[in-house]
């Protein structure tokens, strides 16, 4: 054994303690091993005592891999009294899911915050702001879910394309000769607007591409050269909404994009268009807008699968509806996609945690972690 930290626990260990008649070398490092047996538990004890507060659930293979030598406390979506109450000086972590809102009130009960993780692209309910003044970094997954949400979109468009919520309830009511009655939407030199051109909605089109669609694209953070090369047509949202069969929305939750779709310029919908959301619910102003155009025929078709608030009020007459369908928030919840999504939130959070960089463009507030 070499000399290790002469003047530290090594010399104090020597001094304290007789030899017993053993050669000084062998109790000098069995007594050296004993005191450091001891640090290390001490050690570990004090890492388990380091917390992560999770609202609402994460798998146990994430907090075996990521997160095993700390505390993991689960706390209920909607119990903000439990949140507040579980922040301490031991909160280092904050796992932020569904619409639970982490406020300045909610950070600054926890003086030894350094990381809060959002899962999925979604940030809304996370005040940046009072984030960044703790120089905390805030993590998201924006591309980790991005191929399930554009492929269960696709799933909506066609299922009110095809009315199959209502061939399914005609078939069981046994209204069979309706099939000699309606008709359904072809897909084949139907408009499609995207609205919002991020990685989801261009997944959408790209999904999309062979079924022989126009599509129209409004997307004000991004320049028309962006996508000049894809075949996209950028327009403004008003003729995107007076030409588009069907209208899916992939928008960011901003201020600038809530209530997105409202009263005003609802009347600039084609007549019988088909609304697509699986962004944001707070996209739409209202049910109330868009039950009044269903029944207007203004819109022949709602397919939501995000809602303005989860869960939501079932008396609103929208959920009653014959020419609505709605997927409960799910369009994320695949294998593959949970997965991924798991696995990128632990590696990045882990890495803060050890005093390392995450993956920048996980990151919502870049500048404090001097990228």
């Amino acid at each position: 054994m070499g000399t290790v930290n002469k003047g530290g626990i090594l010399a104090r260990a020597c001094r304290a303690c007789p030899h017993d008649g053993r050669p000084h070398n062998t109790f000098h490092e069995l007594h050296f091993v004993t005191r450091l047996k001891t640090i290390e538990h001490i050690m570990k004890r004090w890492k388990k005592q380091q917390k992560i507060v999770c609202i609402g659930h994460l798998p146990d293979w994430v907090i075996e891999k990521f997160f095993s030598d700390i505390q993991v406390i689960f706390i209920e979506e909607s119990s903000r009294s439990d949140l507040l109450s579980s922040l301490d000086q031991e909160v280092i972590g904050i796992v932020a899911r569904g619409s639970a809102l982490i406020d300045s009130e909610v950070i600054q009960a926890a003086p030894n915050l350094q990381v809060i993780a959002r899962t999925g692209a979604g940030y809304n309910t996370v005040d940046v702001e009072a984030a960044s003044l703790r120089n905390i970094p805030v993590l998201y997954t924006p591309g980790a879910l991005s191929r399930a949400v554009a492929e269960h979109t696709v799933g909506l468009i066609l299922a009110a394309a095809k009315d199959l919520r209502g061939w399914h309830q005609r078939v069981l009511e046994g209204a069979w000769q309706e099939r000699y009655r309606r008709l359904n939407l072809d897909l084949e030199g139907a408009t499609l607007g995207i609205v919002g051109l991020g990685s989801i909605g261009r997944q959408v089109w790209h999904l999309l591409q062979n079924f022989d669609l126009t599509i129209l694209v409004t997307d004000p953070y991004l320049e028309p050269s962006d996508f000049a090369q894809e075949r996209l047509r950028s327009v403004p949202l008003t003729e995107l909404l007076e030409n588009s069969d069907i209208v899916t929305l992939h928008a960011p939750l901003k201020d600038e994009t809530r209530s997105l779709i409202n009263a005003a310029n609802i009347e600039n919908f084609k007549p019988g268009a088909i609304l697509i959301n699986a962004a944001r619910g707070e996209l739409v102003e209202s049910y109330d807008v868009l039950y009044s155009a269903l029944e207007s025929g203004r819109l022949s078709f709602v397919a939501l699968d995000t809602l303005i608030s989860e869960p939501p009020d079932l008396t609103h007459p929208i959920f009653h509806h014959p020419k609505v369908l709605f997927s409960g928030h799910s369009a994320a919840r695949t294998i593959r996609a949970q997965e991924r999504m798991f696995r990128t939130l632990g590696e990045d959070m882990k890495a803060v945690l050890q005093g390392k960089k995450p993956r920048r463009e996980n990151v919502v507030n870049p500048q404090v972690i001097g990228a």
